[in-house]
């Protein structure tokens, strides 16, 4: 795996992410486990508003994720209401919570934030989020937002 850098891309600060909205994650590959599992999330200006759970259709979903179409999709109908694809996420079952080289190379979008979510301890998941531009991977702060 590259890197990761500690000196932040523009624009790679805090994203805002609600108690719920990282608890529906946890819980989501908590579901999938062993498999990896995926989805998106819709927001506006760094802030995480609503999470789509996605369904993995990788061939090797232990190792690796892709979003279903159908998930995809929901893009367009977000992006219609004024909401942008503000994240990614998905799990590495058994760790780490970093970007894999596979993760690295996939990353198409690089104004989202790509979220992973470690069971390597199934008790006490570990969420981490970063912005992954042409290769270069930054990490980015997650703020908790109480709802």
């Amino acid at each position: 795996m590259d890197a990761i850098t500690s000196r932040p891309a523009a624009g790679a600060g805090i994203f805002r992410l609600p108690a719920a909205l990282r608890q529906e994650i946890e819980a989501h590959a908590r579901a999938g486990y062993p498999e990896e599992v995926c989805g998106i999330i819709a927001g506006r200006a760094d802030t995480a508003m609503i999470l789509y759970r996605g369904r993995n259709v990788s061939p090797t979903p232990r190792v690796a994720y892709e979003l279903d179409v159908e998930t995809l999709i929901k893009q367009i109908e977000f992006e219609d209401a004024g909401l942008t694809l503000a994240a990614i996420y998905h799990s590495h079952p058994t760790g780490p919570e970093t970007p894999s080289t596979t993760d690295i190379a996939r990353a198409f979008y690089p104004d989202s934030v790509y979220l992973i979510c470690s069971l390597a301890d199934p008790a006490r998941p570990v969420l981490r989020g970063f912005r992954i531009v042409a290769g270069q991977v930054w990490e980015v702060m997650l703020g908790e937002i109480v709802t």
